[in-house]
């Protein structure tokens, strides 16, 4: 079932906006049964993945590119009203934002799949931060913040079904 939702995303993305390709980051780590791929707290049941943000540079739609290598890590930076503890998985990786490539986010085609999600019926949850749900025009209940306990979703997209 989440094959199927992940392939309708993409084609209808990919409708919207011709020649967009969605990037899988994650589904479960490949080498134990039950054992999320750190930092993940779920990701262990076949409901739960992450794709990629969609980006620009100033030529346009970069499709097949994330900022960083893996997808994950290279963050669009915003408010937060979480504490900063220790220790925790909303690791910030301050050091390393300046090496990653010099990409944007491209809003459009972000807010047409968290729309998209917001529509379909397999899809429970979102997770996005709030200053992206709020950039992006994400106000349905389905798209929601993780909490601070949780690693952070600036980078990436969350999704159940």
């Amino acid at each position: 079932e989440l094959k199927t939702t992940l392939s309708d995303l993409a084609t209808d993305i990919d409708a919207q906006f011709d020649g967009t390709v969605t990037l899988v980051l994650d589904a479960n780590f490949p080498f134990f049964d039950g054992f999320p791929l750190l930092p993940h707290l779920s990701h262990d049941d076949g409901r739960k993945v992450d794709i990629a943000f969609y980006y620009r540079s100033k030529s346009g739609y970069q499709p097949k590119v994330t900022k960083s290598p893996i997808g994950y890590f290279a963050f669009e930076e915003g408010p937060t009203d979480c504490p900063i503890v220790s220790p925790t998985l909303r690791w910030d990786m301050a050091w390393l934002q300046p090496f990653w490539r010099d990409l944007q986010l491209d809003h459009a085609r972000t807010a047409a799949a968290l729309l998209w999600f917001s529509r379909d019926n397999s899809v429970e949850k979102v997770f996005v931060e709030p200053h992206l749900r709020q950039t992006l025009g994400a106000s349905h209940p389905k798209v929601r913040f993780q909490g601070c306990r949780a690693a952070r979703h600036d980078d990436h997209i969350h999704f159940q079904i």
